[in-house]
């Protein structure tokens, strides 16, 4: 009967799967050729740099639409995970202040050498594929968010090979997390409210006709920058990463308190 719930899963995902396999292989030619008002406007604008009316900077679209043409929809989701972490956070954290025994907790030995000689790689190769994805978002597909749930990845699976001190010694503590975060929402907010100093307007990226903000500088000589995106996908990689490693750090001990039997 325990396994009912993954037989369930397992059923489910092979069924979506064949139907969307089936899905796109009947469909129409003409349906997938075809593309919404909004989208040739996306895709002409994004990156047309002979006519730089309603451009955004950057030749990866997915990224314009996400922190240029409708980028006060992203403020609001990072608002909404900034409330979903904080709410997290709050009822986890101040419950492990009044356990006494959190430090016997971080010292558990973890696995096996082998298991940790390779996690060493990968947490390597995870960091540096994380960063990757966010510094590159503005010009090949992932930015901020992308690469910051990456990074989450890497201290977890240090969490499990090691011990929650191990990734401390290493930095990832849940405070330095939490200023680092914080650092990252100053960030989003300097980035977002700048244009207003100069009469634009709240994230505005590029110069627009109607306003007197020049827009923030698409080149750099040679370098391409792509506007307010690239600073703006690197605070949304601070964010993002330093939520879920203190999400993880509280999820962490609280788990092991309830191996343990403890009331939480």
């Amino acid at each position: 009967m325990r396994k009912a719930p993954y037989v369930a899963l397992a059923v489910v995902g092979c069924t979506a799967l064949a139907l969307a396999v089936l899905l796109g292989t009947f469909a129409s030619p003409n349906t997938i050729s075809e593309v919404r008002a909004l989208g040739k406007f996306i895709l002409y604008n994004s990156f047309n740099i002979f006519c730089r009316r309603w451009w955004a900077g950057s030749p990866e679209a997915v990224t314009a639409v996400l922190w240029d043409y409708r980028g006060l929809d992203t403020v609001f989701e990072t608002t909404v995970l900034y409330a979903a972490v904080a709410g997290c956070v709050a009822l986890g954290y101040t419950n492990l202040l009044k356990r006494k025994n959190v430090e016997e907790l971080k010292k558990r030995e973890g696995l096996t050498v082998v298991v940790k000689a390779a996690s060493k790689i990968l947490f390597t190769l995870i960091l540096i594929t994380s960063v990757n994805i966010a510094l590159h978002g503005y010009i090949t597909p992932g930015g901020g968010f992308a690469g910051g749930s990456t990074f989450a990845i890497a201290p977890l699976l240090m969490i499990a090979a090691y011990s929650t001190k191990r990734i401390m010694s290493m930095g990832f503590k849940f405070l330095n997390s939490a200023t680092l975060r914080s650092l990252g929402l100053l960030a989003l907010a300097l980035v977002v409210l700048s244009p207003l100093i100069y009469y634009g307007f709240v994230l505005q990226n590029q110069f627009k006709p109607y306003s007197k903000f020049p827009g923030y500088p698409a080149f750099l000589g040679p370098l391409f920058l792509g506007g307010s995106l690239l600073y703006l996908n690197v605070a949304e990689f601070l964010v993002v990463g330093m939520e879920f490693v203190m999400v993880f750090i509280v999820l962490y001990f609280m788990d092991k308190f309830m191996e343990r039997g403890e009331n939480t």
